[in-house]
């Protein structure tokens, strides 16, 4: 096969050109049922977690600054 004709470089030089690739229906991958719903329980899971180590690493200086804060306030009251 020509280099000229291969789907790939066809693909590039339409892309080249401002326009999209074409591709056959078949050929875009399809999410499974429920893909969408696991995804996003990864992300929570993983942004619980995270916030649990923050809090965990930064709780005490968190705590300082929160009495820091309130003290200020009953201070200007």
């Amino acid at each position: 096969m020509r280099l000229a004709r291969r789907p790939e470089v066809i693909a590039f030089r339409r892309l080249a050109r401002g326009g999209l690739p074409r591709f056959a229906p078949g050929a875009m991958p399809r999410f499974a049922p429920g893909q969408g719903i696991v995804e996003y329980g990864l992300i929570l899971s993983l942004s619980a977690g995270l916030a649990v180590i923050l809090l965990v690493v930064f709780g005490s200086t968190l705590s300082a600054v929160l009495n820091a804060v309130g003290d200020a306030i009953d201070a200007a009251t």
